[in-house]
């Protein structure tokens, strides 16, 4: 007997549930002595309402954008790719339109991203609009250095990309002209780049006369 009374209060509570927030619930007790409930009316017309407690809901969270979101236009220019949402990515140093020394062509360059960088990006350097083989991946840092090797002397435009992993472009800063000042071979004195300069010849002692050929064959003689 409980059983079958803990039985008809489970399928009370599941039917008031799985209703309607507004369905008439009714009740009555069937031939063969068994509790029914039902969003009809019993056969015979004499079944009870039964007030439906009001259900409490709760109000799911708001849904956080993505990082990456399908976009009609990608970062560059392109349809139908995904573009990264970064609301910062610049390069902070060098700044724009600074000279930079690099006697070895090495051009250091200090990138930040806001949010940090995900994991599923890259960061790759394009120099002069060409992207380079120099780029870090997402580690979950906000603040990245890349090293750029061989940098001609004069003037270049420099930008960093986000990069996804089938290579597409996502998002591009905006590039830094940078002035590239190396040690030129070309200058006054400099005979080749690792050339050592020449040491004068040592001083000669006073009055010590220089040896001769002469003299040395008498002092063999003697």
């Amino acid at each position: 007997m409980q059983n079958t009374t803990l039985f008809a209060a489970l399928s009370l509570v599941t039917a008031i549930v799985a209703l309607p927030a507004q369905a008439e619930v009714y009740t009555w007790t069937d031939a063969d002595g068994n509790r029914v409930y039902s969003d009809q009316q019993s056969p015979d017309g004499k079944g009870q309402s039964v007030e439906v407690p009001k259900v409490n809901t709760i109000e799911p969270p708001p849904e956080m954008p993505s990082l990456e979101r399908d976009e009609s236009q990608s970062a560059d220019g392109g349809s139908g790719s995904q573009q990264a949402n970064y609301r910062r990515l610049a390069i902070t140093n060098p700044s724009d339109d600074q000279p930079v020394r690099a006697n070895d062509g090495s051009v250091v360059l200090t990138v930040e991203t806001d949010p940090p960088l995900s994991s599923r990006h890259l960061l790759r350097v394009e120099m002069d609009g060409e992207p380079t083989d120099v780029s870090t991946p997402g580690i979950g840092q906000s603040t990245y250095q890349l090293v750029v090797p061989n940098v001609d002397r004069g003037s270049h435009a420099v930008a960093v990309a986000v990069v996804n992993a089938r290579g597409e472009t996502l998002q591009r800063s905006e590039p830094v002209i940078l002035h590239v000042q190396r040690t030129s071979l070309n200058q006054p004195g400099r005979g080749g780049a690792n050339q050592a300069p020449t040491a004068p010849a040592a001083p000669r002692a006073p009055n010590v006369p220089a040896p001769s050929a002469a003299g040395s064959g008498a002092g063999s003689g003697g």
